[in-house]
């Protein structure tokens, strides 16, 4: 019997149906699609980190090493699992040719490296430790994903020739926001490119209990250690592999949350509209007897059976995309542990959206305990409540067409059918407005002022410490001093302290010089002018629990020295554990010295980075352009891709849920229809009416859903780049955004509106008035 009225149902309601069903199924694809992509890329990362052992704490150094110092503290430390100290040949990359390519642009640290013994293994595409052959290269796996390299592609360094025999997973590097990438040779081939470049220890360390980490990273700074250079933790090497693929996935989980509220939404007035157009048969049923049970389930076995087909058809669809989705994941970290997992759970978040779907239709059929049999046999739907106290007239609107009046004054006179329309309006210019708030935001060329770099600043020179790195800064100033195309130029020196707090213990690094040049962005606070004051970034500020106007405690040449907080801002770099500072120091050693220039305008950045390249060969120099492309360039396409997915998506629920409301309006106003036709409106008098009921909630529902979009919007994609390690990101759109998606919206409605109500000429006068 149920097969029977479900079959007769679809029959008489084909778009209805066809909607409602779509709508489950693309609620289910991407409930789908969220969970099996965040499962398995969690599963990957992890296996990758597990099977390479990544360091929990890796401190580069560039300089003679102390083995016996370094073997007494770690012997010392009943935290150490394991140590191990590797090398990484940092060569320039003018003498790095891959096939066609010159690394000469690379932004990264480009450098050779030999397999470790202990920890930080770097792995094939089968996730194996690799044993390279004299003569064998094995090149990053960034490589290939660029298409920059294939198997087989000769390989050139400084001079030296090489094949590419496969591609490196490095679990410590293979994020374009590390800023280096190793190249895995034989240790014979390392000891011939040795004199060719500069060679830089890798202190790593795999600990007994990694929440002791801060602990453990404060006691290595106050045995005096070798650090020149960054440090990176087990958490930074998480966070950075995640980026790119997990922006994605946030957004592609929000996106489906938004339209399973969506499909609540559609459901509920379908089946309104339902339940109104049988209102007499309803009446009948319970004048003979039938029980209000009886009768839901009558109703209910039609959305069961949309739900089950629509959450299966969602799954199955959800597998190949999932797939072509999971090609880039497999790719860069490998199969993950998680594949069975994520399957199962996508078929329970399927499930879940199903059974909740179920039990909201049979929620909304409650209402059948309302209906009196009598009432509903002597009339043919259920009184409407039309208010008349909307402060609408004809009178009030003259400046407006009588069909847009008329449609105008419907909608204020029946607001609640039209509250389904119109939050789906607003949710789905939201849906489509903050994909591209984030991705606009990030692509931007100001995007730099939130990693750490001023929007002057053009080109960065930088270098490692060393025994002549004073005679190396002296020649790249007096060059700037030289070039008449220089405006202007700051000098930093990174320099690591000691904190002494009663909460925690730790290292800080902090860059000193004159901050109020080239001045990055602050969430709190301004740069520091007093010697006497710091600036944290956010990462540090949340360590030390310090807000602006705070006090700091570091140990400098041994001595306590309060600093006060001056500001709190975002960066990018040292996994966003950095800090700004003036105070003089001349006895501790410098870890690092960037400079910074500022160009004067229409001077071309790259060819003034390519010119400074070749002067200053020992130094390493990069466009602000370039390190932005290759650094969040990844993540910026991910961005993309979710955005356009995110159109598409709102384009389809705007047309869908536009011919299925404008549908079931016809179809519910047939005796109006046929009023106004006998009245002398014209088939085209009726369809414009209408279509100025779209508009007007269209209208509504644009302005609101961008009004959100500016506002909790701006939190949501903040809270997205806050994946990054940047917390403090303003994001802003532009008017190609609020312009042009509401615009797509808008030719979408129109199109629908047209498509569905072209058909009021076909509503007979006679047969409809006849009652």
């Amino acid at each position: 019997m149920y097969f029977r009225i479900i079959k007769n149902d679809v029959l008489q309601s084909k778009l209805i149906t066809i909607t409602t069903t779509m709508f489950v199924t693309v609620a289910a694809l991407l409930v789908a699609l969220a969970t099996i992509l965040s499962i398995n890329l969690s599963g990957s990362i992890d296996t990758l980190l597990e099977k390479s052992v990544v360091a929990h704490l890796m401190q580069m150094h560039t300089g003679d090493l102390d083995e016996d110092r370094m073997q007494a503290f770690v012997k010392s430390n009943d935290n150490v699992e394991r140590y191990e100290d590797s090398m990484f040949l940092n060569i320039e990359g003018s003498k790095i040719q891959v096939g066609d390519y010159n690394f000469s642009d690379s932004v990264d640290d480009n450098g050779m490296a030999t397999q470790n013994k202990e920890m930080d293994f770097l792995l094939d595409e089968n996730n194996q430790p690799i044993y390279p052959k004299p003569g064998e290269m094995y090149v990053p796996i960034s490589l290939k994903k660029a298409g920059t390299a294939k198997l087989g592609d000769k390989v050139t360094v400084a001079g030296r020739e090489f094949k590419v025999d496969g591609f490196v997973r490095d679990g410590e590097m293979n994020s374009p926001m590390t800023g280096s990438k190793r190249f895995l040779v034989h240790q014979e081939d390392y000891d011939a490119l040795v004199p060719s470049g500069t060679p830089e220890h890798l202190i790593q360390f795999r600990l007994k209990d990694l929440s002791k980490l801060n602990e453990f990273e404060a006691a290595y700074r106050k045995a005096n250690l070798e650090m020149n250079g960054p440090t990176a933790t087990y958490r930074l090497f998480r966070l950075a592999s995640a980026i790119s693929d997990g922006m994605l996935i946030a957004i592609l989980l929000l996106v489906s949350m938004l339209v399973v509220l969506m499909t609540f939404m559609c459901i509920r007035f379908t089946l309104l509209a339902k339940i109104e157009a049988d209102y007499q048969e309803i009446g009948v049923m319970k004048a003979i007897g039938m029980q209000v049970r009886d009768i839901k389930k009558i109703y209910l076995s039609k959305y069961v059976a949309i739900a089950v087909i629509g959450s299966l058809l969602g799954y199955l669809i959800s597998l190949p995309i999932s797939n072509l989705l999971l090609e880039n994941i497999r790719l860069t970290f490998g199969e993950s542990s998680n594949q069975q997992l994520s399957k199962l759970m996508a078929i329970v978040g399927v499930c879940l959206v199903m059974l909740l779907l179920i039990l909201y239709v049979s929620r909304l059929l409650n209402r059948f305990k309302k209906i009196s049999a009598v009432e509903a046999i002597r009339f043919s739907g259920a009184n409407e409540k039309i208010s008349s106290k909307n402060g609408f007239n004809l009178s009030k609107l003259t400046k407006l067409s009588y069909n847009t009046r008329l449609g105008i004054i419907d909608i204020a006179n029946r607001k609640k059918m039209y509250v389904t329309m119109l939050l789906v309006f607003i949710i789905s210019s939201f849906i489509m407005i903050v994909p591209w708030m984030a991705y606009r935001t990030i692509s931007d060329d100001s995007f730099v002022k939130f990693i750490g770099y001023s929007e002057e600043v053009n080109v960065v020179t930088s270098l490692y410490d060393s025994p002549n790195s004073q005679g190396k800064e002296e020649a790249i100033e007096q060059l700037l001093d030289k070039d008449s195309d220089v405006a202007d130029y700051n000098k930093i020196v990174a320099k690591s302290f000691n904190v002494k707090e009663d909460k925690a213990e730790g290292v800080l690094r902090i860059e000193l010089g004159n901050h109020q040049k080239f001045t990055v962005d602050y969430q709190a606070g301004a740069a520091p002018k007093a010697e006497n004051e710091v600036a944290l970034s956010t990462i540090n500020a949340e360590e030390y629990g310090k807000k602006v106007g705070d006090t700091l405690t570091i140990i400098q040449n041994g001595k306590e020295k309060q600093l006060t907080v001056s500001g709190i801002y975002t960066n990018a770099f040292n996994g966003g554990k950095t800090a700004k500072g003036t105070f003089k120091d001349e006895d501790t050693e410098k870890m690092w010295t960037n400079i910074y220039i500022h160009l004067k305008p229409d001077v071309d950045m790259e060819a003034k980075a390519d010119q400074y390249k070749k002067d200053l060969p020992f130094a390493k120099v990069n466009s602000i352009a370039a390190f932005r492309e290759q650094t969040i360039g990844p993540t910026a396409r991910s961005l993309l891709l979710a955005a356009i997915g995110a159109t598409i998506t709102a384009v389809i629920i705007t047309g869908l849920i536009t011919a299925l409301f404008m549908k079931l309006l016809v179809t519910k106003d047939k005796r109006e229809i046929a009023t106004l036709k006998a009245l002398g409106f014209t088939n085209q008098d009726l369809a414009r009416q209408y279509l100025a009921r779209s508009m007007v909630i269209l209208v509504i529902g644009l302005m609101t859903g961008t009004l959100l979009a500016m506002t909790a919007g701006k939190g949501i994609a903040s809270l997205l780049v806050s994946l990054m390690g940047l917390t403090s990101v303003r994001f802003s759109g532009n008017l190609l955004i609020y312009l042009g998606c509401p615009l797509l919206m808008i030719v979408t409605t129109v199109l629908a509106t047209k498509m569905v109500t072209k058909h009021t000429g076909e509503i007979e006068v006679a047969e409809n008035l006849k009652d």
